[in-house]
């Protein structure tokens, strides 16, 4: 890690809270016995790690994994004693050899303990999977697929029911992919439940939205109207409206820039009368409509997308005056402000502290966190005057809900923190992201601790080095900073029963971002995920040669590639099998590269350095060579630590067979001092393209976006350098 990326601190949002402990979060604890809701978790776990190989149609099994009468009799579980069951025991061995799933990642020890208590409260029957909905006379371009085709009509139809003015507002979501696989009620009503959630927390606006069901009690595709959200403003303005089909772009066009599961069906009457009665009346920057529920939960939440969505400022001061609308420094100084601080932390080892403001919306809680307990940063030193390393900012939303930001200890944005600082226990890689794994923790609001200031100040005596009145003016007596946190709590519960339409009993978001960000895809998921009802003709798919090259030899080996793999080479796999015609999220600026295998030039970048870290001061320049015995036609884009873009050499800028560029052309880049990432990228092409239009908006990273991309013979690749400074 870099020199700069040690400069900051700042501790987790997570956790637990042990006796004099606090955290900014709550999470959610199993209850006495086991609802339909932790049934279903159960059964998605072991659907999600054991069902290829086990499941009622399987030769190899004598009993299915998703049926709880069939492994009690087969004696895989004895009900009540969930040492004694082979279940467990093979989930849990340390003999490789035995261990399940074979050839697959471990289970992770918190599902191991959601199936041991399954087993331990007596292996109740699993709910139902919900049935699939009756495709009549399907269209012959959905020939291949199950469930698209149902989605499009109902989206269709919900869109026909409506007036003009309100259709083109509405934008549409759906789990229905779910049901290819299986699916419990209880999973699709998560599913609804974690949408909702998700977008509730993503705008400024103070009436809680609701989601709309569209197609009855199969409740698998949702609505939601954009404007009701503040979605369907033009926060981001094209530099040259001129030439722009598109003058401005929507926080919904975001999204759909982003998103990697696009597929056109220009084949399909159905596809072709959503564009032209909604996608185009609607001015979509992209021809998608509809997204997965799933993805939508669990990318939404993180940055990019959650930065830009809640225009997130750069530096906490800024966030304060323009989103949060305090003054903190003044409140500090006329009192109004309750702080709060305790020795150990549940997560942290060192002291931390937490102060709160009231804000129009309600209250913002600012945590002051440090690297150590030692000298300036023993917070009994001097209770008054806190300087931390960094901190978590969380503030009421106008629909009562939570906003959050993460920085470092000068106040500038981070995205992340370093994970041998902070961790989230709810993500496999234990990373700290902003926003999803706040939301996840914070699943109740504010969470109550006791303050550790107070009672001991009180107790000492005269001539100290800091004002013993100024410190318990600071620092309430507990019941009043407890009861400021049962308020706060209050409003947020308030508000989600108000967002969900009944109490929030179980967290929806947690296993719907899971399941997607975290479980191994399996040849069955995969298959879903396409529409591909049967799953068994797949494994000779991913056998021949055009896959294999891809990298997804282990879905036909009861293996299984990790989202990151799928995603990348999605497109490829639609176009291959006939499926439609992917949209290509080339424009994505959290996807840094696209190269699909065998099309395109060959084209490299890199630095006359040779190497992507550097100090500041040194000089260098971008070289970018066509590898290929053909001419090239290239666009080379400059991106800052702030999102923002420059174009650095225009489209049409043609590089013959063998040749190279380098920018500047003369003299050199002088690396400046900063934090953050910055990106060098080059889009090339077999043939020449239009360039890129490059949209602009306050606190929102700059789009530079392209006419709609093709995975053709000729696709436009995208690479890039990403420069770091140390």
């Amino acid at each position: 890690m870099s020199n700069s990326l040690q400069s900051f601190y700042f501790r987790s949002v997570l956790l637990h809270a042990a006796v004099g402990t606090f955290s900014l979060l709550s999470c959610t604890f199993l209850r006495a016995e086991l609802d339909s809701v932790q049934l279903t978790e159960v059964k998605g776990i072991l659907r999600s790690r054991c069902a290829d190989c086990h499941n009622a149609q399987a030769s190899s099994t004598d009993f299915d994994i998703l049926d709880a009468a069939s492994m009690i009799k087969a004696e895989i579980v004895k009900a009540g004693a969930p040492d004694e069951s082979r279940l467990m025991q093979v989930l849990t061995t340390t003999d490789e050899a035995i261990r399940m799933p074979q050839d697959l990642p471990e289970v992770p020890a918190d599902e191991i303990d959601k199936i041991r208590r399954w087993i331990a409260e007596g292996a109740s029957p699993f709910p139902a999977d919900v049935q699939a909905p009756q495709e009549e006379s399907r269209e012959a371009a959905f020939s291949a697929v199950v469930g698209v085709e149902y989605v499009l009509k109902q989206i269709l139809a919900h869109q026909r029911s409506l007036p003009e003015a309100t259709a083109k507002h509405m934008r549409y979501f759906s789990c229905n992919h779910l049901l290819i696989r299986g699916a419990t009620r209880e999973e699709l009503n998560l599913q609804r439940d974690a949408l909702a959630k998700a977008v509730n927390h993503l705008t400024y606006e103070r009436d809680p939205v609701m989601v709309e069901t569209v197609d009855g009690e199969t409740a698998s595709v949702f609505a939601v109207d954009v404007r009701k959200l503040g979605w369907h403003a033009d926060k981001l303005q094209a530099e040259d409206s001129f030439v722009a089909a598109k003058a401005s772009l929507t926080l919904y066009d975001l999204l759909l820039l982003e998103y990697p599961y696009g597929i056109g069906y220009d084949d399909s009457e159905t596809y072709r009368r959503l564009v032209t009665e909604f996608m185009k009346p609607a001015g979509m920057v992209r021809q998608i409509p509809v997204l997965r529920t799933d993805w939508f939960c669990s990318v939404a939440t993180q940055p990019f997308l959650y930065h830009d969505i809640m225009q997130m400022p750069f530096n906490v001061a800024d966030l304060e005056k323009e989103i949060i609308g305090v003054d903190a420094a003044d409140d500090l100084k006329h009192h109004k402000v309750a702080r709060g601080a305790v020795v150990l932390s549940g997560v942290s080892r060192n002291n931390r502290a937490a102060e709160r403001y009231p804000s129009p919306q309600g209250s913002y809680w600012k945590s002051i966190d440090y690297a150590t307990n030692k000298g300036a940063e023993n917070i009994f030193r001097d209770p008054l005057n806190l300087h931390g390393v960094g901190g978590e900012m969380i503030f009421s939303l106008p629909n009562g809900l939570q906003g959050y930001y993460l920085a470092d200890g000068i106040g500038r944005r981070i995205n992340a923190g370093p994970t041998e600082i902070v961790t989230d226990k709810f993500a496999e890689d234990k990373v700290v992201r902003n926003g999803l794994s706040c939301i996840r923790c914070h699943d109740r609001g504010m969470k109550t601790f006791k303050d550790a200031v107070r009672p001991a100040v009180e107790k000492l005596p005269g001539n100290l080095t800091f004002s013993k009145r100024d410190v318990l003016d600071l620092y309430p007596p507990q019941e009043e900073l407890a009861a400021l946190l049962k308020k706060d709590g209050d409003r947020f519960l308030d508000a989600m029963q108000k967002v969900l339409g009944h109490p929030q009993d179980n967290e929806p978001l947690t296993p719907v971002t899971r399941r997607f960000l975290e479980d191994p895809l399996s040849l069955s998921t995969v298959s879903g995920e396409l529409g591909l009802a049967d799953a068994s003709d797949m494994a000779a798919v991913f056998r021949s040669r055009q896959f294999a090259s891809l990298g997804l030899l282990p879905l036909a080996a009861k293996g299984a590639v990790r989202r990151d793999t799928w995603e990348d080479d999605f497109d490829q796999i639609v176009r291959e099998l006939g499926l439609g015609e992917p949209v290509i999220p080339l424009d994505a600026v959290s996807r840094n590269d696209y190269a699909p295998l065998g099309l395109g030039p060959d084209v490299t970048i890199t630095t006359t350095r040779g190497s992507r870290f550097f100090a500041a001061g040194d000089k260098i320049n971008i070289i970018v060579k066509n590898n290929g015995k053909l001419p090239v036609f290239i666009e080379l884009i400059g991106t800052g630590t702030k999102g923002e873009k420059l174009s650095l050499i225009p489209a049409g800028t043609k590089l013959e067979a063998g040749s190279e560029t380098r920018f500047p052309e003369e003299g050199s880049l002088t690396v400046k001092p900063t934090l953050g990432q910055e990106l060098i990228t080059v889009f090339a092409s077999d043939k020449e393209f239009a360039p890129g239009i490059h949209y602009k908006g306050k606190n929102i990273s700059d789009r530079y976006v392209h006419e709609s991309a093709s995975s053709g013979k000729s696709p436009i690749v995208k690479k890039t350098l990403v420069i770091e400074t140390r």
